[in-house]
C-alpha cells in the first residue's frame, strides 16, 4: 500500500494576541471562582458581618487579631490553590482552561517548562506585598513589549503563543 505523499501544513508560533489573553484569563477566573473561592465564601460570611462596610470591617479585623490570622491563613490556602491550578495546567499541557479555549499556550524559551519557569509566572496570585504590586505592574508590561509578554513572563523565560498557518496558495 502506497502512502500518500501530502505536502505538510506551514505552521509557525508568534505571541498570542492581548485580547486572546485577556478572555482566557477571565475565563480561568470564572472557573477558579466557582471552583476554588466559592467554597470559601461562607467561612468570610461567617466571621465579618454582612452589613459591615469596608471601614467597619476593617476595624474589625484589626481590633481581632484571632480573626485576622485566620482570614489570613484562608487567604494564602487560598492563594496556593490558584496557584496550583495554574501551576499544573501549564506544566503538564501548557494551557489553562481558558487557554485552551482561545487556541493559546505556554512555552519557555528553553525546551522544556520547568518548575521554576511555574511558580515565578504565577507569583501574581500570592496576596501578600510586595507580590500584590504585580497586580498592575505585571499586566501593564504586556502593552509595552513586542511580544506581549508580562513581567512575570520575562523573569520565568516564558511566552504565550498562539500558531499560525500558512495556506497555500495554487
Amino acid at each position: 500500500m502506497k502512502h500518500l505523499n501530502l505536502p505538510k501544513e506551514k505552521t509557525f508560533t508568534g505571541p498570542a494576541s492581548i485580547w486572546k489573553r485577556i478572555f482566557a484569563f477571565f475565563v480561568d477566573i470564572a472557573i477558579i471562582n466557582l471552583i476554588i473561592l466559592f467554597p470559601f465564601r461562607n467561612l468570610f460570611k461567617d466571621i465579618i458581618p454582612k452589613s459591615y462596610s469596608f471601614s467597619e470591617a476593617y476595624r474589625f479585623m484589626s481590633t481581632s487579631t484571632n480573626y485576622a490570622g485566620f482570614i489570613t491563613s484562608i487567604t494564602f490556602v487560598m492563594s496556593v490553590l490558584v496557584i496550583l491550578y495554574f501551576y499544573m495546567m501549564e506544566k503538564r499541557m501548557g494551557q489553562t482552561i481558558g487557554k485552551m479555549l482561545m487556541r493559546i499556550f505556554v512555552v519557555s524559551d528553553s525546551k522544556e517548562l520547568k518548575a521554576w519557569q511555574m511558580l515565578v509566572r504565577n507569583l501574581v496570585f500570592i496576596p501578600i506585598f510586595p507580590f500584590v504590586l504585580l497586580w498592575v505592574i505585571d499586566p501593564i508590561f504586556m502593552f509595552f513589549t513586542k511580544t506581549n509578554q508580562r513581567l512575570s513572563e520575562i523573569l520565568s523565560r516564558t511566552r504565550v503563543v498562539e500558531r499560525f498557518s500558512f495556506e497555500q496558495q495554487i
